[in-house]
């Protein structure tokens, strides 16, 4: 009967606490679930794999510099880097 209690006293808990951070939520104060803060862009993807085939392979990494380079370039003109 104890644990009973003890599973509705912890559901009860979790549900206002989810209640409690929507409504920081829906006042600006957070980002937590229906603002998807983690989404990630379809940008980053490529870059980030391969970073990490970089790590695996090394003598594959001018492909991740490479491609850094040129997002850094495009970043500082404030357009598109120029043909290579």
């Amino acid at each position: 009967m104890s644990l009973l209690l003890v599973l509705a006293g912890f559901g009860a808990a979790l549900f206002l606490g989810d209640r409690l951070l929507l409504w920081m939520e829906e006042r600006g104060w957070i980002d937590y679930r229906r603002t998807y803060p983690g989404r990630l862009n379809a940008g980053q993807v490529g870059p980030a794999f391969l970073a990490i085939q970089g790590l695996l392979e090394p003598e594959k990494r001018h492909a991740a510099e490479e491609q850094t380079a040129l997002r850094t370039e495009r970043d500082e003109s404030g357009g598109e880097p120029p043909p290579r």
